[in-house]
């Protein structure tokens, strides 16, 4: 008996130190309120249509997580993958192959972190300054490679990554759930996983431990670049288009999803679990929105209010930190 009580103490204890958990309780309450409110919204088919909205941000947050737990940030990801898709749309347009046109989207992709990691790295830009930058530049190439012209995308292959399915789910989610196992396993395995939290933690701390930070800022803003072009092949595939004007909010609503999911904007920790459960989350959120017919006005501040509370609910977190620290020293 004692020893069940001890199981179920331990249990319980593991689950208050998820930070995601609260996020898990406030879905399954969001879902309830839907289901109530709409009578479509509990259907298989709607689930995965959320699944399917809820892959490209799921995707993105990949890469934001690591970005986050490094104590850096990334305004740049929505330009990034417009410039992107535009590019894909202007060499299928030219009758380039779309293998070479993905190659070329992920390269450039994969640029655009180059530029953003060397900013802050190396020429000491904030990160908000150097990012901000890059969503205005990289969007601006993207209204001038297509004179501010969408450009229709029809590639069977295409199609099938981004709006397909295979045994019932949409292919774009077996593509998230991949990569999901992996950067589970980048963060918790490896060096890189390991090192970015401790630069995220602390730079200088992190330099005295033989850690090039610099460097590892550049390849971690690489990785995320290369992220970004897997999300804007996804999304051109979904929208069967090439737009300048396109994911205008989807970097902020990652970060909202990440920052919903326990990531801290300080730094030096993340789960990449906790960003995906705050992508469905949001995903959710704009299904049921849409289903209720609530004006897409009210849409956007409901946006900017989940990001207003995320941002909140981490700063609560790290006062509450702070003190038990401050505490645990005068204790000792």
């Amino acid at each position: 008996m004692n020893e069940n009580k001890t199981g179920i103490g331990s249990l319980w204890r593991r689950l208050k130190n998820v930070d995601f958990l609260p996020l898990i309780a406030a879905y399954l309450i969001m879902c309830a309120f839907f289901a109530i409110t709409s009578q479509y919204f509990l259907n298989f088919r709607n689930f995965m249509n959320i699944f399917l909205n809820a892959a490209i941000m799921g995707i993105l947050t990949l890469s934001t997580t690591l970005v986050l737990s490094a104590g850096k940030i990334d305004f740049s990801a929505g330009a990034v993958i417009a410039f992107g898709s535009c590019l894909i749309g202007i060499m299928t347009r030219a009758g380039i192959s779309v293998w070479l046109a993905m190659l070329a989207c992920l390269a450039a992709c994969m640029m655009t972190g180059l530029y953003n990691g060397v900013m802050i790295a190396y020429v000491g830009l904030s990160p908000f300054i150097a990012t901000l930058a890059g969503m205005q530049m990289f969007r601006g190439f993207a209204y001038l490679m297509t004179n501010a012209r969408s450009i229709t995308v029809t590639d069977d292959v295409l199609k099938f990554i981004g709006r397909n399915y295979s045994a019932g789910v949409p292919n774009a989610v077996w593509l998230l759930l991949a990569l999901t196992v992996l950067f589970v396993y980048i963060t918790q395995r490896t060096t890189f996983g390991r090192r970015t939290m401790v630069v995220g933690g602390n730079e200088n701390v992190a330099f005295l431990c033989g850690i090039n930070v610099k460097l590892h800022i550049v390849k971690l803003f690489l990785l995320h670049g290369f992220i970004v072009g897997v999300s804007t092949i996804v999304y051109t595939g979904q929208l069967g288009a090439a737009l300048p004007s396109a994911a205008q909010n989807l970097n902020f609503q990652s970060i909202s999803a990440c920052v919903l999911g326990g990531i801290s904007l300080s730094g030096g920790k993340g789960s990449i679990v906790g960003g995906i459960i705050g992508a469905m989350m949001i995903a959710t959120l704009n299904n049921g929105m849409t289903m209720l017919q609530l004006n897409a006005y009210w849409q956007d501040v409901v946006y900017g209010f989940v990001l207003i509370f995320a941002v909140t609910i981490d700063i609560m977190k790290n006062r509450r930190s702070a003190k038990a620290a401050i505490r645990a020293k005068g204790g000792a």
